[in-house]
Order: C-alpha cells, then sequence, then structure tokens
C-alpha cells in the first residue's frame, strides 16, 4: 500500500510546540518526516477557531496534541479539563464540516484519551475508529525510519471506512479534474451554454446541471480496486442488525438529508401509527418544472416477518417467500426490505393516489434510491401493460 500517496493533500497540524525549535518535542520530527514526503502543512499551536475549522473540506488529515498547553507550577490553579473540553470540541466540529481521519499524536498514554473520547461518544474501544491515537516517542524507532507511515498502514488496514476514503478521493479527484478540464478546452463557457438548453427544454436548470455534472463523474470513473484484505470482515462480526442497517443506507436517505423539493422516491407516512407508507413513482422531468406538483404514489405496508417462508399450514395464503436471495413476488405486489428502520415494506400495484405534494410535504421521512426506485417504476409499468389471465384454482395444485 503507498501509504503517502493515499495520505497525499493538504495537512492540519495542531501543537503547541510546533514553532518551539528549541523545546526537542517529538512534534518536530513528525512535521519534518510529513514534509520529507512533500506532504503540504498548515500548523497552528492552538485550536484554530470554529470559523476556521468549517473551511476545512478537503484537508487530507489532521494531526492532534491533546495537551496544547504548558503544565504551571505545583500549587498553581490550573483547569486541565477545560482544554480537554477545547478538543472535544474541536473533534465534534470537524465532524461536521468533513469526513476525515484524526490523527491524536501524545507524550500521554493512549489509554487515558480512549478514555476520555469514549466518554463523550466519538470512540468506541470495540469497534475500529476515525480518530487514531498513538504515543508520540512509539512512533520512531531506530530499525524503521519511516516508522510512523509504517504505523499509520497498519491502523490503516484495520480501519476500512477510512481506507474507502482515500481510494475513492484519489478517483474522484481525478476524474473531477479530466472532467472540468475537458469540457473547459472544448468551450470555456459551457454551463451557460447548458443553461441555454435546460431552459429551452423547460427544465430546471440546478437540477439538470448538477445531474450532468454527476452523471459525467460516474461515467469516467475507472474501476476502483480496493484490498480486500482490509475489507473483509470475520462472519462472526457481521450481525443481521449491522447487515439491515447498512443496507438501508445504502438505498434509503432521510429526510434531513434531503432537499426541501419532491422528487421520484420520495417516501411518506402515511398513517400515524407507521405501519402504512406512500411511495412517489412519478418521474423526476414531471416534478420539477411545477411548484406544486401532483405525485403519483403507490401504497405500502409494514409486512409481518413471521409469514416470511412459514410451513404453518395456515399462513400458507399469507406466506411471503424468500429464496435466492429475492423476494418472490405476485404480479400485483413488490417488497422493499430494509426501510426506516429496518422493516421490510409491501406496495400494491392496484391503486395509485395522485396527491399534490404541499398536502404530502410535512409526511415525508427520506427518498428511496436508485437502482431500487427505477426496478419499482419499470415493475408499476410492466403491471399497467400486463396480459390478464384465467387465475388457477388452488385444487389443481394442492388437493
Amino acid at each position: 500500500m503507498d501509504i503517502k500517496n493515499l495520505f497525499s493533500g493538504v495537512a492540519i497540524i495542531i501543537d503547541d510546540k510546533i514553532n518551539n525549535e528549541e523545546s526537542g518535542d517529538k512534534i518536530l520530527q513528525i512535521r519534518d518526516k510529513l514534509k520529507e514526503e512533500h506532504i503540504p502543512l498548515i500548523e497552528y499551536e492552538d485550536i484554530p477557531e470554529p470559523e476556521i475549522v468549517s473551511n476545512f473540506k478537503n484537508i487530507s488529515f489532521v494531526l492532534l496534541d491533546w495537551e496544547l498547553f504548558s503544565r504551571p507550577e505545583p500549587g498553581i490553579p490550573f483547569d486541565e479539563e477545560l482544554f480537554i473540553k477545547y478538543n472535544i470540541e474541536f473533534i465534534n466540529n470537524i465532524r461536521k464540516s468533513t469526513f476525515v481521519p484524526i490523527f491524536i499524536f501524545s507524550r500521554l498514554a493512549p489509554e487515558n484519551i480512549i478514555r476520555k473520547l469514549s466518554e463523550e461518544g466519538l470512540y468506541n474501544e470495540d469497534l475500529n475508529n476515525y480518530i487514531f491515537v498513538k504515543k508520540k516517542d512509539e512512533l520512531f524507532s531506530e530499525d524503521d525510519e519511516n516508522k510512523i507511515f509504517t504505523e499509520i498502514e497498519n491502523w490503516l488496514k484495520k480501519t476500512p471506512s477510512i481506507y474507502v476514503l482515500k481510494k475513492w478521493e484519489q478517483a474522484l479527484n481525478k476524474v473531477k479534474r479530466d472532467l472540468f478540464w475537458s469540457f473547459y478546452d472544448v468551450n470555456h463557457n459551457w454551463p451557460s451554454v447548458l443553461q441555454k438548453t435546460f431552459i429551452d427544454d423547460g427544465s430546471d436548470v440546478n437540477y439538470e446541471l448538477g445531474n450532468f455534472i454527476f452523471k459525467n463523474i460516474m461515467a469516467r470513473t475507472e474501476r476502483i480496486k480496493f484490498d480486500d484484505s482490509i475489507l473483509r470482515l470475520e462472519d462472526d462480526k457481521i450481525t443481521e442488525k449491522d447487515i439491515r442497517k447498512i443496507l438501508e443506507a445504502e438505498r434509503f436517505i432521510k429526510k434531513e438529508n434531503l432537499p426541501p423539493i419532491p422528487f421520484t422516491g420520495d417516501l411518506y407516512k402515511k398513517s400515524p401509527n407507521g405501519k402504512t407508507y406512500l411511495l412517489n413513482i412519478r418521474p423526476e422531468c414531471d416534478i420539477i418544472r411545477k411548484d406544486n406538483p401532483s405525485l403519483y404514489c403507490l401504497e405500502g405496508r409494514v409486512i409481518d416477518e413471521n409469514f416470511i417462508n412459514s410451513t404453518k399450514e395456515e399462513d400458507k395464503k399469507k406466506k411471503i417467500t424468500f429464496e435466492n436471495n429475492g423476494f418472490i413476488e405476485k404480479s400485483n405486489k413488490l417488497y422493499l426490505p430494509f426501510i426506516d428502520e429496518g422493516k421490510i415494506l409491501e406496495f400494491t400495484l392496484n391503486d395509485i393516489a395522485i396527491i399534490k405534494w404541499n398536502d404530502l410535504k410535512e409526511k415525508r421521512i427520506g427518498r428511496i434510491l436508485p437502482p431500487y426506485i427505477t426496478r419499482i417504476q419499470q415493475k408499476y409499468a410492466f403491471y399497467l401493460q400486463r396480459q390478464g389471465l384465467p387465475a388457477i384454482p388452488d385444487k389443481a395444485i394442492f388437493d
């Protein structure tokens, strides 16, 4: 693994000894090692203001000293907890601005720092974490002149979320650069040309231009090759709850992360008890051109999972079959698993409700993403065009 290339980019160092060349602090050696690898550094002696932290958007990593102070002489009042509080606030502010690894390199034993981070909900000792805590002295060795990078690499191998972030950033940055230079070389005013095209078509310029960029990035992105040994996790460490949470995050965005406009795939809670839902399947091109569009909604409900592959005779008519990694669906039904806290929803295609956005928007809980919503739209279209067939009597099969 080329750890130096993976963590290329501007880094932030925060250490009260960073400009004190006479201190002999290990941070000076760490800084010099990073500079030897041509990593650009922004250096602070103290926690920067929140207004500055909010601009840490595209940094590679943050290196933080835990003790950003000099201890006073014995007997002099000193509030160490206050400085720790500043560190915690800083880490929380970083979380609001970006997802980035934080290296806490200190003279203190890591156990004390980890305990405090755990108390604040920023570290889980049973899992891998985006925060890497290490004693400064342990980053140097006579046998390994690049031990600091060795330690980071060993930590990264146990932290797949950060590893995937860095690999994806590499690919994205290349594609983004190539995409914008490519269109710039064709025509410096290419966004304005597209704007006119979208306006002439009656489309929403903001949506169409953003969608144009995203589609081009996806089309230009080369296949990212991840290290399987880093991603692999022992089966006994993966629970059903974990799988459901991850699958839900992959196919469902909660309303807090959505713009206040209607869209294809928006999911609404129909009933106060939360057991029935409405799913908008109207194409976005018909929605974005109107202030208060009509939404075409399928009605769904939460299924009773006791009926999945039930072998009880009394459950025969309500049985839901799951096999070969999917649900077997009737022509007028479809299933959408792991939505809204892991529920499995069943939608019927017999009827569709036409409801205005203004009448529904307060009930929106999130959005179903492609390809799941695309597949639902396709099945509904097929259902409308199906050729009806006579029913087969149960006695012809089960007698």
